[in-house]
Order: C-alpha cells, then structure tokens, then sequence
C-alpha cells in the first residue's frame, strides 16, 4: 500500500508541475519551439508510462522495469531533440547520422506506445498502416502510388524537423488546448459544476421530463467552458443521471441522454473543443472567428436536444420535479453567481484579440479567485495542488494523441495522400456534392469507432476537406463540417467513451447506451448539411437573412428529432415519418420554395396527428 501512495503521489506532483510549467509560460511567454514542444512530450510520456504500466495485473512494484526503460529512453529522445534541434534546422535536407536516426525511431515508437496505452490501439495501428504506406508507396495500386521514402527521409520529417511529432498539432495543444483543460479542472474543483447543475435544476426542471431537460441545460453552461465531452458527462452525470433515474427514465435512456448532450460543449461558443482551437490554427483566422461562426450550429443542436427529451418524457408519461423539490433560481444565482465572471473573462479576451493561450491563463487565475468569494467555495492550497494534477493528468490522453496525430499528419502529408485521397472522393462521387458529404460522414463513422474526437478530425480534415474545397465548399465550411461529424466518435459503438461513462454512472447496459446514444445524436450529422447548404448559419450574410436560415433549421432540426424518436404528438407511422423526413431534406436547402414546402408537410402531419389522437384516444407506445 506504502508503495502505490508513493506512486501516486509522484505521479501526482508530476502532472502538477505538467501544469505549472505551461501556465508559466502562458503568462510570460511560450519558450523556443524546441523547449515548448520537447517538455509537452516528455511529460505526456512519463506520465503515461506511470499512470499506465504494461501489466495486466497489479504488481508490488509501481511500474516493471521495462517500464523505467521507457521512461529513461523517453527522457534521452526528448532531451537529444531539444539540445540538437539547431543543428537539425541548419541541416536540413541532409541525412540523419546513425545516432540521430536511432533516436528517431526510438521516438516514434515511445510516441506510437504511450497512445497505445492512453487512447487505445487503434489510433497506434492506423498511424503504423500509413508509415508502412509512405515506405512501401512504389508497391501500391496506381491510383495511391508514390515512389517511396527512406526509413531516413521519413524519420527525419517525424523526429528532426516541426513537421512530425513536435509539428502543429503539438503547438497547438501545448499553448492553447492545454490550458482550458487545467481551467476545466479548476471548474470542477471550485463547485463550479454543482453550481450551474442547480441552477440549471431550478430553470427546467419543472417542465415535461425536467430531469432530462436539467441534463440538457446544465451540460450546455458546464461543457461550453469544459471543452471536453467525457469530462461534462463525469461530472454533470453523477448528478443529472441518478436525478433522472429517480424520475421514471430508463437507465441506458438516462445514459444515453447525458453523453449526448455533453456532446454540445465542443459546439458551444466560449471555450468549445479541442479540435476548435485546431481548427482555428488550420484556416487560419482568429479563433473568435470560429467561435462566433459556432454560435447558431450550437443552438440548433440543444434546442434538437431539448425537443428530443421532450419527446421522450410525453412518449413514457414522464412529468417534470416537483416545484417544492427545486432550488429557487434567485438563491442558487446568490450563492454562486460569481462562477459566471471566469466565461466573462474568456469572452472578454477572446473579443479583445488577445490569443487563447492568455484567455486560458486568465480563465485559470479570475477561476480560482471567484472561488474565494465565499468561504463553502473557497480552494485551500490541497484543492489548488489536486486541480493542477488533475489538469496534467486529464490532458495526458489529448497530449500522446497530439504526438500520435502528429506522425499520422507527417504519414500522409509526405507522400501527398491527401490530394490523392481528396480525388478519390471526388472520382467517387463524380461531382456530386451530396455524395461527398456523404462518403465523408462514413468516413468519419468509421473513424469514430476508434479514434477520439481529435484524432478523427485531424485525419479527416487531411484526407477530406480538401476534396470538399474543390467542390465549392468554403474552407470554414468544410472544417466545421468535418468538425461537426467528427464528434459521433465518443457515442459511436463500439468504443464510445462518454456512453461508456455514463452507463457506469447509471447501471446501464453500455451497449444499448451506445446504440441509443447513437439514434440521439444522428442531429450531428444532419446540422453540419446545414451550414454547408445554408452558410448564413455559420453567421455570413445580413441578419434578415441569418435570422430566416436560423428559423427554417430550427424547423428542419425539429422534424428530424421527431423522425429520430419515432413521436411527435403521438407515436408516429411509417406515412408520418416519411413526411418528416422529406421535410427535413428540403429545409436544408437554401430557398424559400423548398422552405414552404418542407413546412407544409410538417403541418400536414401535425394535422393528420391530431385527427388519429382524435380518432383513437391517447396512445402508448411498446
């Protein structure tokens, strides 16, 4: 027992310092490239050969002694790249020597087992198919054939150059991605979740299926500055879904509604997601830009919530809590009202051109002292220790990603399979958009099975934006389309982490919460054929026109969670949903006849809906 404390809380003053380190640098400024990059993935390969020995069983020793071995080549790879990295720069071009070449493949493969043993395999085995690829190009169908790199030539991008594993994906998630996770962190160990899942509680609760509409609202506040989904569903779940349960909810409904929902927060405008801030770096535009092109996609996503729970509730006769078991709104805003000020410090940043690295610093420090305004929310020197461990180590899965990803980008950029891939969309669908962003989303489907959500865009918006460019799609578009689909990875079956987090926290058979995480969800994929049809929502145009693109989604978004759940005012037929359906489609083309006519047809149901209530008497499905 001696020993597993010792463990952890080495581990724990490890990703303390992980956090110090960049929060220093956040506020003095980023050191050189090399130092910058080089400490990101040192720590994140320690930490991950601690946190995640190779062992099936637990031993006496915290780590075996292979693992110490990785741990000490980790620390020679980092440091022989940090002290040599000039030399690199002024030699260019030039062959590795042996010891340079052997560092490098050490490298790679520390990087390619630390993802192994943090996200899963699957990330690991798709960046080795692309590496085998880029050396065995000559080998390879006409339509994929390269000439083939050297083992040299291809280590040297990964290893001695900002192209591979030190490339942009770490910079990005070293200087901005990082520090919203600590802030996360200091969120959750403020109370600041506590407090916006009451006060969340006291807005809706006493509506049609209020404890699902709490796991709604509250997921929207806490996960639009969370930025990450598994954490949302953690920490508002183990509130939002004993809650619903005790309301008459199924567990993998109950489940399956909280990871969903947590979803939204890497929509929602302050902080978003990781592959937000990505995606900003990418196009090329500051990132109020992509925050403010996220606003109404957002909006269309809860509100397609909202109805969905609500149509849950009147399918399974579920009331909302009674108004004598809900906090009065005005006494939880008295009590905690000053959790607001770090989203207003954000927010003011973002707005007043400052980069995201400082509005993260800034959201950490005006976070931990909002905490002090009153002495129940107060954090002692203990809870401000915990919160920069746990920001080291809840980060830890994103940082051996950023490496990971990081040499698949380096794979497929080498050999220009990109533009490859991108004319093979193309070839494929012979020009048709519609099919494109079809075979993208599957895709994305695909890649979500064993990718998180960052690793999956960042590969797509490889592969596939490009071919989407070519077909007329703004470039803004086609990343936040990519963005968008990309998201399914965390509810899609079989490996969809915050479904599997939330049947935990429920009891729930995690597969039929995946499933029905799934059905929920299927509003990602059909807003993102939205924006690419209706820009104004992605906030382009005048407002007469964004407003009236806003109204016809919302319309649109709403018939299709209705075909999603299967009800409406009563359970809908085979006839009902093929009408929703059509709507659906002809709202999300830009004009006013497919808009009146895609209206049309859902008054027709809700009239022919209202005619068989009528006619039959209240229904209740199987």
């Amino acid at each position: 027992m001696e020993v597993k404390n010792k463990k952890a809380l080495l581990i724990s003053i490890l990703a303390a310092v992980f956090s110090v380190v960049f929060i220093y640098q956040a506020a003095f400024g980023f050191w050189q490239v090399q130092y910058t990059r080089g400490l990101y993935i040192w720590f994140a390969l320690v930490l991950a050969f601690l946190i995640n020995p190779n062992r099936k069983k637990e031993a006496s020793l915290p780590v075996k002694i292979s693992d110490y071995v990785l741990i000490l080549l980790s620390t020679a790879t980092i440091a022989y790249f940090i002290m040599n990295f000039d030399k690199f720069t002024t030699n260019a071009g030039i062959p590795l020597t042996t010891i340079e070449l052997s560092m490098g493949i050490l490298a790679v493969f520390l990087v390619l087992e630390a993802s192994r043993r943090t996200v899963g395999n699957s990330l690991a085995i798709i960046a080795l198919v692309f590496l085998a690829y880029t050396y065995f190009g000559k080998y390879m169908p006409t339509v994929i054939y390269h000439r083939g790199y050297s083992i040299n030539r291809i280590i040297s991008v990964l290893y001695a150059s900002t192209e591979g594993i030190f490339g942009s994906v770490v910079y990005v998630f070293s200087t901005f991605i990082f520090l919203f996770v600590i802030f996360g962190s200091f969120i959750k160990a403020s109370g600041a979740g506590d407090f916006f899942v009451e006060l969340s509680k006291a807005a809706v609760g006493r509506f049609t299926g209020g404890a699902g509409q709490t796991a709604v609202v509250s997921s929207w506040m806490l996960g639009s500055v969370l930025g990450s989904s598994t954490a949302n569903t953690a920490i508002t779940g183990s509130v939002t879904i004993p809650m619903m349960l005790s309301r008459g909810y199924k567990p993998h409904v109950a489940a399956a509604i909280e990871a969903v929902v947590s979803i939204g927060g890497q929509f929602m405008p302050p902080v978003m997601g990781a592959a937000a801030f990505l995606m900003a770096a990418f196009v090329g535009v500051p990132y109020l830009t992509i925050a403010m092109a996220g606003l109404l996609p957002a909006l269309l996503f809860f509100f397609s919530m909202v109805f969905m729970v609500y149509l849950e509730a009147k399918r399974s006769d579920l009331k909302g809590i009674p108004v004598d078991e809900l906090p009065k709104a005005w006494d939880v805003l008295k009590k905690g009202w000053y959790f607001f000020l770090p989203i207003g410090v954000i927010i003011y940043f973002l707005s007043n051109g400052f980069s995201p690295s400082m509005a993260g610093f800034w959201a950490i420090v005006s976070c931990y002292l909002a905490s002090m305004i009153r002495k129940d929310t107060r954090m002692s020197l203990k809870d401000l220790f915990n919160a920069l461990a746990d920001g080291g180590k809840s980060s830890l899965a994103l940082a051996t990603t950023a490496g990971a990803v990081g040499i698949l980008v380096a794979a497929i950029s080498l050999p220009g399979l990109g533009m490859k891939f991108s004319s093979i969309i193309i070839q494929l669908a012979n020009g048709n958009l519609p099919i494109a962003l079809v075979l993208v989303m599957a895709a994305s489907f695909v890649l979500g099975m064993g990718m998180n959500v960052s690793s999956a865009y960042l590969v797509l918006v490889t592969l596939a934006a490009p071919a989407l460019v070519d077909m007329g799609v703004p470039l803004l578009t086609a990343h936040f389309f990519v963005f968008w689909t990309s998201q399914l990875s965390v509810i899609t079956p079989p490996v969809c982490l915050s479904a599997y987090v939330a049947a935990a926290i429920a009891g729930a058979d995690t597969w039929k919460t995946g499933w029905y995480s799934l059905r929920m969800g299927l509003s990602i994929y059909y807003v993102p054929l939205m924006f690419v049809y209706i820009p104004y929502l992605l906030w382009v145009g005048e407002p007469g026109q964004i407003f009236w693109a806003f109204t016809t989604s919302l319309v649109g978004v709403l018939a299709f969670s209705a075909v999603m759940q299967g009800y409406l005012l009563t359970v809908t037929n085979y006839f009902d949903r093929a009408l929703l359906v059509v709507a659906s489609i002809l709202l999300i083309l830009s004009g006013f006849t497919t808009d009146m006519i895609g209206f049309g047809l859902i008054i027709l149901v809700v009239l022919l809906q209202i005619a068989r209530k009528k006619k039959q008497g209240p229904m209740v499905p199987a």
